[in-house]
């Protein structure tokens, strides 16, 4: 395997961990916590980490709470590994979470049509002022990119991480999975 080869599939996986870590000591010092597992305000349900990191307190964080009920409307990527001219960068995403579950269909970077469903989860909520923001991930399966498919089924696995900007109900949602970063529109319900 040349370097370059090599280089270019840890970009994929380096650098949003190394812009995590860059931001996250800012973010968290500068950022209101909402308690956990309380109900504020209607049915927004949010829960913390536990102080004693136990094996159930550890999963139990990590599994997270339902994402809100939302809609999500357009999105465009940027990859790091073998982007190129004709990769399109625009999607067409129309799409919503409800009760955790979330389905969707875009247009994929080489252009095809591709749907996907499975279970959205809260890590993180936490305001700054009068913005909100969410750190989760999706887990799920995905339907149109041929050249990734398992065993000739159409399908392969998403685990996607994601991270909502808002202003009320409105906001912007930021993702990573795999290769690409993605930014997109979404409303709250």
């Amino acid at each position: 395997m040349s370097v370059t080869i090599l280089k270019n599939k840890l970009s994929g996986i380096i650098f949003p961990v190394l812009l995590f870590l860059t931001f996250f000591p800012f973010w968290k010092a500068s950022s209101k916590e909402i308690p956990l597992n309380t109900v504020v305000e209607d049915s927004h349900i949010v829960s913390p980490i536990d102080e004693n990191m136990s094996t159930d307190g550890f999963m139990h964080a990590l599994w997270g709470q339902p994402s809100m009920d939302s809609a999500y409307l357009g999105m465009w990527s940027y990859h790091f590994v073998d982007d190129n001219e004709e990769y399109q960068s625009t999607h067409d995403l129309i799409g919503f979470t409800y009760k955790g579950v979330f389905l969707g269909t875009f247009e994929n970077s080489r252009n095809d049509r591709t749907w996907g469903g499975g279970l959205q989860r809260d890590i993180y909520r936490t305001t700054w002022g009068i913005l909100s923001t969410e750190i989760g991930y999706r887990l799920g399966v995905m339907y149109g990119y041929d050249k990734m498919e398992l065993y000739d089924s159409g399908l392969f696995p998403l685990l996607q991480l994601y991270s909502d900007v808002r202003y009320k109900n409105l906001g912007i949602q930021f993702s990573w999975g795999g290769s690409a970063l993605t930014a997109g529109f979404l409303i709250r319900f």
